[in-house]
């Protein structure tokens, strides 16, 4: 009854927490508006293949559900939107992977207008999608969410989601399940669901193993991290991070040249996000956290953090001051992190989330929903370090 179909967080409407802004504007290129008038855009994902391609998935709001676009740019030109999973109903939550073959890996939420979902998977090759595969079980009962899929070594697939049974007395579960190559093998839970979990997230390393990622507690509070390993078609008992760094939810991973693992998230204090950390380690062994938010007034939320080929790192969040709210940035070549300063400066509604990635040239792509409730715009830049 209380779920809000817009996505837009409550605490924009909360006055924002008084300090020094954000100010200047970085070195980003050219802005790119993905979304269509009609429609607008929400919850943008980007992967960049080798060859350079970059592809990007929002969804867009219509009469008929809300319905995914996929879009393929080059040097800043894109391609027309192409539609991906079902032409009704609510189609959430999109992620992609590019594979090394070319082929991109999507996986979504379709919801029905009761909110009962299932999680889905379609793939892009040779310029076509593949007709969706349902990946959680048929259940007029069953609502899904928070879909996220890597790649691993080979045809393997690591797929993580949050289910439940709509049920007041139940709570959102983090699970898991592998594909192969050949199959998809049996769901496997990874909170123990005596409370909810929220946000999880999968991310490939290099040598085809992934981090993976989810925040357990009260909704809209402070909530509990945790980290775990995929390999080798298994997933690691999930790791309580705030056991030697500060709570917070929606943890995103980079990985380093160098092995090093980064991980990146936010920290609410009585429903207000106002703490963006970042923390590197190598095999679960966690450095000391660094706050990229520290001494800034406004909220402080949903961040993304990418690596590139040199070990260039740079993480991007959302920043929401009252007056003044835009998608930032700080950015790590090795000297410590830059002075934070705006991706873009659109004057316009308030920054949700984004998707950040580094391409083979070492460039960083950037993609985020930005608007007021009701009406959102998908726009993207790129960062040439």
């Amino acid at each position: 009854m209380l779920q809000d179909p817009t996505g837009f967080p409550g605490f924009h409407s909360m006055p924002a927490p008084e300090g020094p802004g954000i100010d200047g504007l970085g070195d980003w290129g050219p802005r790119v508006r993905l979304s269509q008038d009609e429609g607008g855009g929400y919850r943008p994902q980007v992967a960049v293949g080798a060859d350079g391609a970059v592809h990007t998935l929002f969804y867009e709001r219509t009469e008929i559900g809300d319905l995914i676009r996929h879009r393929v740019g080059r040097e800043g030109q894109f391609s027309a939107p192409a539609a991906v999973g079902f032409e009704d109903q609510r189609n959430w939550g999109p992620d992609l992977v590019v594979r090394d073959d070319g082929s991109v890996v999507c996986v979504f939420d379709h919801a029905q207008e009761d909110f009962s979902s299932r999680g889905w998977l379609t793939l892009f090759e040779n310029g076509t999608w593949s007709t969706p595969e349902a990946l959680t079980v048929e259940d007029p009962k069953a609502e899904i969410g928070s879909g996220h899929v890597a790649h691993g070594v080979g045809e393997m697939l690591y797929y993580v989601w949050i289910g439940k049974q709509m049920d007041p007395t139940q709570h959102f579960q983090a699970r898991g399940r592998v594909y192969d190559g050949q199959s998809w093998g049996s769901v496997v839970p990874l909170s123990a669901g005596k409370q909810d979990a929220w946000h999880t997230n999968v991310e490939r390393r290099p040598d085809g193993s992934a981090l993976v990622g989810f925040d357990v507690g009260k909704g809209g509070g402070e909530t509990t991290l945790y980290v775990g390993e995929a390999r080798d078609g298994r997933f690691s008992e999930p790791v309580d991070m705030t056991t030697s760094a500060p709570p917070g939810e929606r943890p995103h991973f980079a990985f380093g040249p160098d092995g090093q693992d980064h991980v990146t998230w936010f920290h609410k204090e009585q429903g207000k996000p106002i703490h963006v950390y970042v923390r590197s380690g190598l095999n679960m062994e966690w450095g000391e956290s660094t706050e990229l938010s520290a001494g800034y007034g406004g909220f402080h939320f949903d961040p993304e953090i990418a690596v590139n080929a040199d070990g260039v790192r740079v993480v991007v969040w959302g920043w929401d001051a009252g007056s003044d709210a835009e998608l930032v940035y700080s950015t790590d070549k090795g000297q410590g992190w830059s002075t934070p300063k705006k991706v873009d400066d659109l004057d316009w509604g308030k920054p949700g989330l984004a998707s950040l990635v580094a391409g083979p040239d070492g460039r960083f792509h950037v993609v985020w929903n930005q608007g007021v409730r009701g009406e959102n715009h998908v726009y993207y830049r790129v960062l040439t370090p």
